[in-house]
This record gives C-alpha cells, sequence and structure tokens, in this order.
C-alpha cells in the first residue's frame, strides 16, 4: 500500500514547498505514494488520516495552533519543511508579526532545514522517508566543507566590522582567498550546519544561518561564537544577528 502524504502551509513564501515539487524525483515520488492533502495542488476540502505530513512555514495567527494540532492528531509523523517551520523563519525580524516554529506548539518528528531545503538534502530525506528509513541530517558546521577555511587564523584575533560585504567585494568563490571572517565580514558558517552546498559562499556572500545549528539552541551558539570576536559597536545592536531566519522572538499571542 503507497504512503499516504499530505503538503501543509502555514505562514510562508511557499518556497519549501515549491522546492520539493521541484525535485528531479518528484514524479517518482508521485508514483510511489499518494497524496491525499495539498492545497498547492489539488482543491481538497478537508485533512485525512496519512502516514507522513509535511509542514512548511511558521505560527504567526492564533487559528494555526488549531491547524497543527489537528495535523498531527492525523499524522503517524510530522515533519517540519523549511528553516520558517523548523526553527520560526525570517519572519522572526519583524517588530509587528510574532513567528514561532512549529515545535513550540506540537510534537515533531524531524526537522528539514533550508530557505528552502537544498535539492540534494531534501530529495535525499524524502527518498528514506518513503523507505521508511529514519531521516538523517548532516552533522558538521558548515566550514567542514568552506575551500576558505583553512585562511582563518583561530589564534588571532576576529574583528567583525560588517554584516555583509560591500557590493564591489562580492566575488565568487573562485576569486577569494580569504575567510570572510578574517575580512571582518560576519560568518555564521562555524555554528551552522552543513548540507546547503555552500551555494551563498559560492556566490560571495557569507553564510546566514538558513540551515539552523547543529545542535542545541541558534541564539545561544551565536552568542558564544561572538564572545569569540570583537564585534563592532554598530553590529552589537543589530538584533538580526540573533533572530535571522533561525530564532523566533518570543512573545504572546
Amino acid at each position: 500500500m503507497k504512503l499516504k502524504i499530505s503538503l501543509v502551509s502555514l505562514t510562508s513564501c511557499s518556497g519549501c514547498i515549491s522546492a520539493l515539487m521541484s525535485l528531479d524525483i518528484f514524479p517518482e515520488v508521485i508514483e510511489r505514494t499518494a497524496f491525499i492533502y495539498s492545497p498547492l495542488i489539488a482543491d481538497y476540502e478537508k485533512f485525512e488520516e496519512c502516514d507522513i505530513t509535511f509542514v512548511e512555514g511558521c505560527v504567526s495567527d492564533e487559528p494555526e495552533i488549531d491547524i497543527l494540532k489537528n495535523l498531527r492528531k492525523h499524522s503517524k509523523k510530522l515533519y517540519a519543511l523549511g528553516t520558517c517551520a523548523a526553527f520560526g523563519g525570517i519572519l522572526s525580524l519583524s517588530k509587528k508579526q510574532g513567528a514561532k516554529a512549529i515545535s513550540n506548539f506540537i510534537e515533531i518528528d524531524g526537522i528539514i532545514p533550508g530557505c528552502p531545503p537544498p535539492a540534494h538534502l531534501l530529495g535525499n530525506i524524502i527518498m528514506r522517508l518513503i523507505e521508511n528509513l529514519d531521516l538523517e541530517l548532516p552533522i558538521r558546521n558548515l566550514c567542514a566543507t568552506c575551500p576558505l577555511r583553512n585562511s582563518l587564523d583561530l589564534n588571532s584575533d576576529i574583528n567583525i566590522s560588517k554584516f555583509i560585504p560591500e557590493l564591489d567585494e562580492i566575488v565568487p568563490i573562485e576569486e577569494q582567498t580569504e575567510c570572510f571572517l578574517k575580512q571582518g565580514i560576519l560568518c555564521l558558517g562555524p555554528i551552522t550546519r552543513e548540507g546547503c552546498e555552500l551555494k551563498c559562499i559560492k556566490l560571495g556572500i557569507p553564510c546566514e544561518g538558513c540551515m539552523g545549528p547543529v545542535s542545541k539552541d541558534f541564539t545561544s551558539n551565536v552568542i558564544n561564537f561572538l564572545s569569540l570576536t570583537n564585534l563592532s559597536g554598530n553590529l552589537r545592536k543589530y538584533k538580526g544577528i540573533f533572530y535571522r531566519f533561525s530564532k523566533p522572538l518570543l512573545r504572546g499571542w
């Protein structure tokens, strides 16, 4: 019997489900499973019992909590698809709108991080779940595979004065010779999970942390990491360092 799959969006851009549907293996996924609920694909009237539910998007309004609880009640397995569902996401930067990870309200069976999840990682995870295998995520940080890692001397002072490079400083990886941190540009690679295939770094942009932490809480990791650097005064006042992608604001409804 085919696995019954549901795809559900909360507050999101629908990018994560779109990434799933854009996979080269998606036709095989359709062939091997039965999609019983996905408003993005078809006009379904109600949510039914299913084997696996993927939820993208953060919780930003009370009605979404009831939706989540109903999904959990009728799903054998439920996974947070993408950074918003897993950690709160980019909406966490909003001063007017709350953003919380779905695990704040229900028990989940795992996360698939990324904004959106990288194709190779997402495809492998989906196939493992279809084959009734456990979800596996990379266990190393982004620096483990970064070609610029050897240019940084961890025994020397790390002075950070920029959040992103200037426009004329953005060059592809082939033209880079030094780690962003050595250039005085904040890169969260040391505390961010690998698996994104270095897409930003290859384009000359430092890691901003969309894959989330390898372990524990993102904010505590950021604080511990920044304590090892000399951070400029203007960056110390920027809360986006702590909340972008991976840490929702803690506020009531």
